[in-house]
């Protein structure tokens, strides 16, 4: 049975949270489970561990970059997702990645089934749980040596695609004698606060959105555990997370290089990554990447 240590509800620049991946990573190492779940302060683009930057489309105040210890693409966060992130000693809890993944993808979609959303389904193939064929959750996972994590988005409002397709690379397939585009497919993307519209319907926009992250949150740790020790996030949390990567998340070196990469004394793998490989260019966005192009076409057909 794992010894869940619960880090809490918080809102952190991007910078922090990923730095916050790696303390809870190294952390498990020692034998406890921390879990948490986290929103981004400001609006940010979260590049995967080997992706090149040739996504990002335009810089500017209105949003940060970063990159993530997990592979894929890229995405976009900020105010509108809910995240979580599950850590884990590798002490035979888990046999395998995929198991790792398959186990918190349950006790995810659970949670959002509790709370009435109807017609969920994981797909453990493409890292996604869907509502009605269309994704409402995405996760990723890093597979190290003595401890593992799995992190992922819920997407709680909608996106402002217009502006996420100014700043990020939006791709588009053509299937058959069709192009169907990312832009379309994150348009249908179904936000958790449309599911349950009749939750808090009085609230202010910003009150309601954070309402529901609380309400998701509290309804997976119900199905995740009832035991657990409580842990706060400090400055001095925050402190110890960037010492011990040497403030990696901060420099240009590792957002715009991946410098330095892992080792394999450190991490087993990164699934679809080589540790040490030449960064990936001309990447659509990573909700879709492992989406077969006969769920693809469902996802992005206009309803207009």
């Amino acid at each position: 049975m794992l010894d869940y240590e619960y880090w809490g509800l918080g809102s952190f620049s991007a910078k922090t949270n990923m730095a916050l991946e790696e303390l809870m990573l190294k952390k498990a190492i020692k034998g406890v489970a921390p879990f948490r779940f986290w929103d981004f302060s400001k609006d940010s683009v979260v590049l995967g561990y080997a992706q090149a930057t040739d996504a990002v489309k335009k810089t500017d105040n209105s949003f940060d970059v970063v990159r993530r210890i997990t592979g894929g693409s890229h995405v976009q966060t900020g105010k509108n997702i809910l995240a979580y992130t599950f850590a884990v000693p590798r002490d035979g809890s888990f046999g395998s990645f995929e198991d790792l993944r398959a186990y918190f993808a349950d006790i995810v979609a659970k949670g959002l089934v509790g709370l009435g959303i109807e017609n969920i389904v994981v797909d453990n193939k493409a890292s996604t749980i869907m509502v009605d064929n269309k994704i409402v959750a995405s996760h990723a996972i890093i597979w190290g040596i003595e401890s593992a994590l799995l992190h992922g988005l819920i997407l709680i409002d909608p996106y402002d695609v217009d502006k996420v397709s100014e700043r990020v690379n939006l791709a588009q397939r053509k299937i058959g004698s069709s192009v169907y585009k990312e832009y379309t497919a994150l348009k249908n993307l179904p936000a958790v606060s449309r599911l349950l519209s009749s939750v808090a319907p009085n609230l202010d926009d910003q009150s309601r959105s954070d309402f529901l992250k609380g309400t998701v949150a509290n309804s997976i740790m119900k199905n995740l555990t009832n035991k657990f020790e409580k842990k706060q996030i400090t400055d001095s949390t925050i402190s110890e997370a960037f010492d011990i990567v040497n403030n990696k998340h901060k420099k240009s070196s590792w957002i715009e290089n991946r410098k330095p990469p892992f080792t394999e004394d450190e991490i087993e793998k990164i699934p679809g990554e080589e540790l040490n490989g030449n960064l990936k260019k001309n990447l659509g966005y990573c909700l879709f990447m492992q989406v077969k192009n006969k769920d693809f076409k469902k996802m992005a057909q206009s309803t207009e």
